[in-house]
């Protein structure tokens, strides 16, 4: 990783700081022994153990100078919105009606998302349409035309002439037109 890169670490950085923190606070928070003389000791919260996992994934990929660390970041930090996960024991909330969002992973999404915007791109073309080949267009073309056919096979020379010259119809039931005026005059060519 350059220089250049390392500003695209931040978002990484302050999560990872995030869990840290609330690990370190939660092991040097000394137990004690309540009123029935039970000991009691503190845990690590499951949500931010299975972010930690997370992160070391991610730091991994990223000394391994893998890429993907963005991408899987990128879901880590989704996945943060929802109650298996966390990069802190402390939640900061919004919501509208039945929909909240986590303000920390919010705000970290949408950073990591601006000093990596390879990611929502990446994203964006997945969810874009793919430009139709030309074998497709021709093969819904024919479809068509073979549609109109079946469905123009009764009408008269005139009508069939009639669709065929006027530009009034698409282009596939015009083609079917013409197609059949072409097979008529072929049929009365060889009697």
């Amino acid at each position: 990783m350059t220089k250049k890169q390392l500003p695209k670490l931040i978002p990484f950085g302050i999560a990872s700081i995030l869990v840290l923190t609330h690990v370190t606070q939660t092991l040097l928070k000394p137990g004690y022994v309540n009123a029935d003389g039970n000991e009691v000791t503190y845990a690590v919260s499951d949500s931010v153990m299975f972010c930690g996992f997370g992160l070391l994934i991610v730091l991994t990929l990223i000394l391994l100078n893998k890429q993907v660390w963005t991408y899987i970041f990128t879901i880590l930090t989704i996945l943060a919105f929802t109650p298996w996960i966390s990069f802190y024991n402390q939640t900061f909330s919004f919501g509208i009606g039945i929909i909240s969002f986590e303000v920390t992973a919010l705000s970290l999404l949408i950073f990591h998302l601006a000093l990596n915007p390879e990611v929502f791109q990446s994203f964006k073309v997945s969810i874009t349409a793919k430009p139709e080949s030309e074998e497709s267009k021709q093969s819904k073309f024919e479809s068509s035309v073979l549609r109109f056919e079946n469905k123009f096979e009764g009408k008269s020379q005139a009508e069939l002439q009639r669709m065929a010259s006027q530009n009034e119809l698409v282009p596939e039931a015009i083609e079917a037109a013409k197609r059949l005026l072409e097979r008529d005059k072929s049929a009365t060519t060889r009697r």
